[in-house]
């Protein structure tokens, strides 16, 4: 099987510059995209929708106290990194593309 290899532009340049942006976002996207395969075919998507959403919500409640709200800004961020905060974030996408 012949396979072509994508020729990288010399870094620094602006092609490199779009180069790095498109595939960071193709590596972000694929990575929604399979952490949402993964948990659908492993029959846990419902379940973790609802513990993320549960956990999310507990921060969002706790935001805007003076004492903690940086500390449950970070918490949020940290559980939208996750397979899960992955994979609930490509559905979300998915079903806004699907209703335009």
């Amino acid at each position: 099987m012949n396979k072509e290899t994508i020729k990288v532009p010399e870094k620094g340049t602006y092609q490199w510059q779009l180069f790095d942006y498109w595939s960071d976002e193709f590596r972000q996207t694929n990575a929604d995209h399979s952490a949402y395969i993964a948990l659908n075919f492993a029959g846990v998507l419902d379940a973790c929708r609802s513990k993320l959403q549960s956990l999310i919500q507990h921060h969002k409640q706790h935001v805007c106290d003076a004492k903690g709200g940086t500390r449950h800004s970070r918490a949020i961020t940290r559980l939208q990194n996750t397979m899960s905060g992955a994979a609930m974030s490509y559905e979300t996408c998915f079903r806004h593309g699907s209703a335009a």
